[in-house]
């Protein structure tokens, strides 16, 4: 009787140890699975290097230099801002979550804010390639 008995407990505890096991490599698996990456960093397009002239036999004679290009005039009211919302910003064609992307705005990169909804919620953005649109309100700070 005390053999049958250890053998009851023997395979009680094969079992409970196998379903122990199981749960603990079932939740580390998930645990794995559902962490998020690392933010990827993407650096600007470096420039290319402008091709040398070639050496021509007689010297030409040196343009003047152009003046560099006043800035952008900007319209009535609008203010030039850079991003502060740290995983950057969705650009939408109407100030509604519902609404389409047309675009996004990275961490820091600088737009022009046109016009601010009545609440402040929405602000209406032109990025540098003159794509405009909507952007969560707030997320934005003034470039002085």
């Amino acid at each position: 009787m005390m053999g049958f008995v250890k053998f009851v407990l023997g395979v009680l505890l094969a079992i409970a140890l196998l379903i122990g096991g199981s749960v603990a490599a079932s939740l580390y698996v998930v645990a794995e699975m559902t962490a998020l990456p690392p933010k990827p960093k993407f650096d600007p397009p470096e420039p290319e290097p402008e091709p040398e002239p070639a050496a021509s036999p007689s010297p030409s004679p040196q343009p003047e230099a152009s003046p560099s290009p006043e800035p952008e005039a900007l319209p009535e009211g609008a203010y030039r801002a850079r991003i502060v919302w740290p995983e950057g910003l969705i650009v939408r064609d109407t100030p509604s979550f519902d609404a389409g992307r047309v675009g996004g705005a990275g961490f820091e990169s600088e737009v022009i804010v046109l016009e601010t909804n009545e609440d402040g919620s929405w602000e209406k953005v032109r990025l540098g390639d003159g794509t405009e649109g909507w952007v969560v309100g707030g997320n934005s700070e003034a470039i002085e």
